[in-house]
């Protein structure tokens, strides 16, 4: 006898995400790893793999103004080196805008053992950031143009 497994696919709960933006064709929410407050992208016909590459999209509030956005930047990166502690890692940063024209910094980690990249979005407004991560095991150029879709086209609710 076999039990009819739910759709990984198939995302039930409405996103509590402050702000909007465009879902990548190709991607699909994946119920499996989302929550109301984190939604998580995979390819399709990738929702099954053991490690399938994903994208990550969630809203965090943090104590900086969007003046103050260089202290953030040094607050991610101080996390970032923490959190990468006894990791042979590559981590590259970068400062540049949204198409949409907010404040964005891109870090890239590239997992020296694995080949492994991640890539964290920051776009930051006042006392918040939106972050957009891609988690690349396969190298696939995909994931990428699908989060920077992600992060061109995302709009906060209460600013449009």
């Amino acid at each position: 006898m076999s039990v009819e497994q739910p759709d990984p696919t198939q995302d039930e709960a409405e996103s509590h995400l402050p702000g909007t933006y465009t879902e990548p064709a190709g991607f699909v929410k994946s119920r499996k790893y989302s929550s109301d407050d984190k939604i998580f992208y995979v390819e399709k016909e990738h929702e099954n793999d053991e490690m399938p590459d994903n994208i990550a999209i969630n809203v965090g509030e943090n104590r900086y103004s969007l003046e103050e956005h260089a202290a953030f930047r040094d607050a991610i990166v101080q996390q970032i080196l923490w959190q990468l502690d006894g990791v042979k890692a590559d981590l590259n940063g970068d400062g540049t805008y949204t198409e949409q024209g907010y404040m964005l910094y891109v870090f890239t980690i590239k997992e020296e053992e694995t080949g492994f990249v991640t890539k964290q979005y920051y776009i930051v407004d006042d006392y918040r950031y939106c972050l957009v991560q891609l988690t690349n095991y396969t190298g696939s150029e995909s994931v990428d143009e699908a989060a920077r879709i992600m992060v061109d086209s995302f709009v906060w609710n209460d600013l449009q």
